[in-house]
């Protein structure tokens, strides 16, 4: 008579499965399911306000609501500066795809299955990226206008 051997492995995956199903299907059937009292729907909106109303003031409350949105312009000005040094890396790396494919096709000759766009794409698409990462990294410093003094009114 053969005797199956018992995989652990195998039975907890099949019980964590199982287990995941139910549970989708229950919480599934939940969220189909309309709000039967509109008291109920009146407790989540209420919750939901509490809990942002909370989350809002908490932050307002420390600096004030000027230095929030101060906060949240430095943190633009961040992401701008750090989106444009990826994407200067991207472009050169395009770029550098494009020219190793064009140096491919020099090497293999005719018998190269490079197409031209394959060595134009590249190159157009990451000389574009550059053009655009430079740009967002030097947006606002113009001539005679310091990164550390921009958007200040002069006394």
């Amino acid at each position: 008579m053969h005797v199956q051997k018992l995989n652990l492995m195998r039975t907890a995956a099949d019980l964590g499965r199982r287990v995941h199903i139910k549970v989708t299907t229950t919480y599934s059937r939940l969220a189909d399911k309309r709000w039967e009292h509109d008291w109920q729907r009146q407790l989540m909106r209420a919750t939901a306000a509490v809990t942002f109303i909370g989350l809002t003031i908490n932050s307002a409350h420390a600096d004030g609501l000027a230095d929030m949105v101060g906060h949240t312009a430095d943190q633009g000005d961040s992401i701008k500066t750090n989106l444009g040094r990826l994407f200067s890396a991207v472009g050169f790396g395009g770029a550098g795809y494009g020219g190793y494919n064009w140096w491919r096709k020099g090497k293999e000759g005719e018998q190269s299955q490079i197409k031209a766009f394959q060595i134009v794409g590249p190159l157009l698409g990451g000389m574009a990226l550059g053009a655009t990462g430079v740009f967002l990294v030097k947006a606002g410093e113009t001539i005679g206008v310091s990164g550390s003094s921009q958007g200040q009114l002069p006394n």
